[in-house]
């Protein structure tokens, strides 16, 4: 099993993050890592294409999310129902999330490139902790983790411990498959779980296997997954134990 896992793993690992790609399409360093915390920032209750496709139509109307005057809630409610996001469960925070990470960036002189540089990890993981929605009611700050995982992409952080990589729906269903998914432990067991995941399948680099397991059966759209695109169904080297095959 380990060779077509591996085989798998690093033809997935080819794929650009997702929140990357939306990153990358700011003209200078800090306005990608701004992009880059405000999609962190968004990552939850929502698919990673519906939330590219939101950011897309977001940089349309705004160049800097860190610029004055701040967009308006009208503005941002207008996206969201043009995406057909309305049930999305975090948009009656999403103006304030924005709000908040422009907040968050202004504070730190519209330099976020400084910021990650000069500061270690833990220090990151600490003060985005300031931003709404972004920590507070989970001691993991979950989706810090994941920031800090796709800054790796862009820029490196100062020295320091680093972090566990982050969690994915993917991972999970990874887990789910192969009937190893405890759904009753902690969060802290859970992030544990999957860390000990990642370095079983890739032991040589187990961030591979996180940026990989994350497009795992992820849905694009009605009945088509990510994975798709990285190996047809029939094709797959993981296929013929994929309880998501079609």
């Amino acid at each position: 099993m380990t060779n077509p896992i591996s085989q798998w793993i690093l033809k997935a690992a080819q794929f650009e993050e997702p929140l990357v790609q939306i990153a990358i399409n700011a003209k200078t360093l800090p306005l990608k890592i701004n992009w880059l915390l405000l999609g962190s920032a968004l990552k939850q209750g929502i698919e990673f294409s519906e939330l590219q496709f939101f950011l897309t139509e977001l940089q349309k109307e705004i160049n800097d999310i860190a610029e004055l005057p701040v967009p308006s809630e009208k503005l941002i409610l207008s996206i969201i129902s043009k995406c057909k996001l309305k049930d999305w469960s975090l948009a009656p925070q999403v103006a304030g999330i924005i709000w908040s990470v422009g907040r968050f960036v202004r504070a730190r002189e519209n330099r976020l490139d400084l910021w990650v540089k000069n500061n270690s990890p833990s220090v990151i993981w600490q003060q985005c902790g300031e931003i709404f929605y972004m920590g507070k009611s989970n001691p993991l700050r979950p989706k810090v983790l994941g920031f800090l995982f796709r800054l790796s992409f862009l820029s490196n952080t100062g020295e320091g411990v680093l972090p566990p990589l982050p969690n994915s729906a993917g991972a999970r269903r990874w887990l789910i498959q192969y009937g190893i998914y405890n759904s009753e432990q902690s969060p802290k067991e859970k992030l544990m779980d999957t860390n000990s995941l990642y370095k079983e399948l890739f032991p040589k680099n187990p961030s591979l296997a996180c940026h990989a397991l994350q497009f795992f059966a992820e849905p694009v759209g009605e009945n088509i997954y990510f994975c798709q695109k990285i190996f047809p169904c029939n094709l797959c080297p993981v296929g013929s134990f994929c309880k998501w095959m079609r």
